[in-house]
Order: structure tokens, then sequence, then C-alpha cells
């Protein structure tokens, strides 16, 4: 077992460019982590879900022909260096009288897209706008749409439907097949010093992203670390049912094999009964760690993650420590062939 002191003093390097991957609410919890943890000179790329065509974002991209605004908006809100009532006003959403309420990110947004030389564009003028100095990019500028092939025969197409579709999900891709991956998203992967992946839904935040033409194959080529957040949760529809070996297994599916990955992050913190009542009613229950290997990557790291309260979320500040300490890793923790540790914290 080893302490965060052993690892800071033996095994860090220097850290310039950490990418995160994914869309959804783990994502931003990931970016706002990482952005108070790692050095100021470090720089975080964002790589988000298109596929969105839900709510607010699925209707402005209905009306509009925009990217889905929703994911991006709350990345801008993670990273931005602005005063917190700015941030409160980018997701205030008005009454929606005469149609959705559409947060006010979202519709800023969608004005720039409709007036800027591209999506890439827009999204660099309200990070501008924001005083956000890390890179968010969209998966792919293509407007695509996320097909899910379930057990039983059936496809399923829409982000939206997918958890719907009441059969297991037996993998997922992107439609039209041939979209290419925005521009500045492979080489950040290539450039990278830490890949992170998760938490989020994995069909439709995590796999929606990495199934984009070119981007797991050079995250598998990439010389990064490679982490993998698992959720705490299996979320109703997608993953039920789902421990930490199911979600790698699907990972596997989709091009990203198990010893790719340097490390698995595990939630360790109790679940309170009544949380986990309210939870089952939604037809969710705690993600179980049954994940282990003889030896070799990954290494399995075990921690008390989540914030406390009624929501199982994952807290920015436990997560954004470990995340910083791992991505500054230099040859991993296990140096003894030991799959799993403990990541221990006074």
């Amino acid at each position: 077992m080893m302490s965060e002191g052993a690892l800071r003093s033996e095994c860090r390097r220097p850290l310039s460019r950490v990418v995160a991957l994914g869309g959804g609410t783990g994502l931003p919890v990931v970016l706002t982590g990482l952005r108070r943890h790692l050095p100021e000179q470090c720089r975080i790329a964002a790589v988000v879900t298109a596929a969105d065509d839900g709510g607010s974002s699925g209707i402005l991209r209905q009306e509009y022909g925009v990217l889905p605004p929703g994911d991006i908006r709350n990345c801008l809100t993670a990273l931005a260096r602005v005063a917190p009532e700015v941030s409160a006003a980018l997701q205030y959403r008005f009454d929606g009288i005469t149609g959705p309420q559409h947060p006010v990110g979202n519709l800023l947004l969608t004005a720039l897209n409709m007036v800027a030389v591209d999506d890439v564009a827009a999204i660099r003028l309200a990070a501008e706008l924001l005083g956000v100095e890390d890179l968010i990019l969209p998966s792919t500028t293509v407007r695509i749409h996320l097909v899910a092939e379930l057990l039983d025969g059936r496809s399923v197409r829409g982000e939206s439907e997918i958890p719907r579709s009441g059969a297991p999900i037996k993998r997922v891709r992107i439609d039209p097949a041939d979209a290419v991956p925005a521009p500045g998203v492979l080489e950040a992967l290539r450039a990278a010093d830490a890949v992170i992946l998760g938490p989020g839904s994995l069909y439709t935040s995590i796999l929606a992203t990495l199934v984009v033409p070119g981007v797991v194959e050079t995250l598998v080529r990439s010389s990064a670390v490679r982490i993998f957040v698992c959720n705490a949760m299996t979320e109703p529809g997608e993953t039920d049912g789902y421990g930490v070996a199911e979600h790698l297994r699907a990972l596997a599916t989709h091009g990203l094999p198990v010893d790719a990955l340097d490390y698995v992050v595990v939630n360790a913190s109790p679940i309170p009964r009544k949380v986990r009542a309210r939870y089952e009613t939604e037809g969710a229950q705690p993600v179980s760690a049954d994940f282990a290997v003889a030896a070799g990557p990954p290494t399995v790291v075990r921690a008390e993650l989540l914030e406390p309260g009624p929501v199982v979320r994952h807290a920015p500040d436990k997560l954004g420590r470990i995340l910083r300490d791992l991505a500054g890793a230099r040859g991993g923790w296990a140096t003894d062939g030991r799959a799993a540790e403990e990541w221990v914290r006074s």
C-alpha cells in the first residue's frame, strides 16, 4: 500500500497537458477538481460528446442546427474564472411559458454558433468571455446521432431514447459512421500526459465520445497515463446490474482493452441506507467492485470519493486530488504485480 506522501515524493512527474473525455454531470466534476488541484500552468482539454439530443440541447439542435450546447455549457461553467453570479446566470432557466426552459448558457452558445466562423470558434469565444484558459472541444463537429445495438437484436437511434429501450445494450455507434473528430481532438490526445475517462453515463457520454472514428485508436496509441473513473451507481436502462468488470468489458468491446488502462478508480465511500433505498426505487444500485486481476495493468485504486448528502455524486476536491496524483505517477503504483491498492489519506 502506497501512501499519498510516498507517491508525491517518489513518483511525481511534471504535468503540462491533461485530457478529460465524456459529458453529462461527471465531466464538469472532473474539470472542477482538476482545475483546483493541477498546477496553474497545466492545461486541461475537455473532449465533450456531441450526441446529446434531449431536453433543451435537443430542441436547440433541432431548431437551429447547432451542436448540442448543454454539456459544453457545463464544462465552461466548471472552468470559468468569473464571479459566482455570472456562472449562476449561465445555468439560469427562464420560465418556459411559450416553450422549453432553456439555460442562458445554452442560448449564448447557440447565438455564438450562429455568428461564429465555425463551432470550435464559437466555443472559444464563449470561453474568452468566461475567462476560461483551458480548451473545450466537441468530439466532432458533424451533427451525429448515437445508435445502440441491443442484445435482443433491435437498434435504437438517439441518445435520449437509448435508456428507454428496455433491453441490454450490446454496443453503440454513431451515424454518420464516417464523422471525423473536431479539429484539435486527436492532437490533444497525442500530446496528453494523462487522459481521464468518466465518471459519467457509460454508453451515452463516455462511449459516445470514444466511438468517433480515430478517438479510441489515438488514445490506445498515446503515451499518456490512462485513467478510468468508474461510476458509483448503475444507471437504469443503461448499466443495469453492472459491476466494475462489466464497465471495463464495455470499454474493451469498443476498442479500449482493459490492459490499455493504467488506473481504474473505484468509489469506496459508504452509501447510507436511506440513500440506497431511494435509488433502488428508481432502479439504480451501487456499482459492485468486482474487478481484480492477478498482475499487470490496470491498478485498481479504491478511495472515498463521494460528497455527503442525499445525491450520490463524486466530490470535486476528493476526485481532483487523486487524479492529480495518478496523472503525475511515474511507472504506476503497483511495482510488485498487484492490481489493487487502497488510496489512503490522512
